[in-house]
């Protein structure tokens, strides 16, 4: 099927556009075996992402098998928002605690 042929009908060209949007988005490239690793390869075009060669990386296996891959530097910015985030909202509960803290 052609993308936009309307001749091959409604369903198809709906399941065409939808295949075509997210094939625009992902990639598809294998696992490498080097030395005692297994290896992907990250198109260059994620660079502007912050995947540039050199740069640390976090992988997380989600619950269904599937793997994140976050930089480094985008968790920790996310940590430190979080914990201003918390400190923001709830001073007085982290004023008792410092309060009660046996090492000050």
């Amino acid at each position: 099927m052609i993308l936009g042929d309307y001749r091959a009908g409604p369903s198809a060209i709906s399941r065409a556009g939808t295949s075509s949007y997210i094939l625009r988005r992902m990639k598809i490239v294998k696992v490498r075996r080097v030395g005692n690793s297994n290896v992907v390869s990250i198109p260059r075009e994620y660079e502007a992402n912050g995947y540039t060669p050199g740069t640390s990386v976090l992988i997380e296996e989600l619950p269904g098998g599937e793997l994140r891959l976050l930089p480094t530097e985008k968790v920790r910015d996310q940590i430190a928002q979080i914990g201003r985030r918390v400190v923001a909202d709830h001073p007085e509960a982290l004023r008792i605690l410092a309060e009660h803290d046996p090492d000050r």
